[in-house]
């Protein structure tokens, strides 16, 4: 059975114990914890699914779909530290993937980190330089930058 058909309404219990299920049956495959937390996720549990997030990453944590999966759930979570350590995990282990690198950015501008978050995102740009919501997040980026007195890379 498909996870989309277990979610049809009066379904969710049993969804629940098919995504349960799956992880007593393998618990060291990190795959099961990540649909499993999607699946709370979409239920808005968003502290379970932040938990599974981080033991779907732990277990596969050389997978890159599932590590940056896991930060998108965690950020979804507001855990934005944790989340920024997947997404730099995630970007480590696909150095030349723009939406890594952008997500990256985000992560970094959202907690703080300025500079950080140029770089990736010039990155981002160099490898995908189209892409709008990436040249949008760096101009804001610059504007905040330039209010608080940073240097930026900002051409004149």
């Amino acid at each position: 059975m498909t996870r989309r058909a277990l979610f049809r309404p009066g379904q969710k219990t049993e969804a629940e114990n098919y995504y349960q299920r799956a992880i007593q049956l393998d618990p060291s495959k990190g795959n099961c914890y990540m649909h499993y937390g999607q699946f709370l996720l979409e239920q808005s549990r968003l502290a379970e699914a932040a938990e599974m997030a981080e033991r779907a990453a732990d277990l596969d944590s050389s997978e890159f779909d599932v590590v940056f999966s896991a930060a998108h759930m965690l950020r979804q979570a507001s855990l934005n530290q944790a989340a920024e350590r997947h997404y730099e995990r995630a970007a480590n282990l696909r150095p030349d993937y723009p939406a890594a690198l952008m997500n990256l950015g985000a992560i970094l501008h959202l907690n703080g980190r300025l500079p950080e978050a140029e770089t990736n995102y010039l990155r981002a740009l160099q490898l995908k330089p189209d892409d709008v919501i990436t040249q949008s997040n760096l101009r804001k980026l610059w504007n905040i930058m330039e209010r608080q007195g940073l240097r930026t890379t900002q051409g004149p």
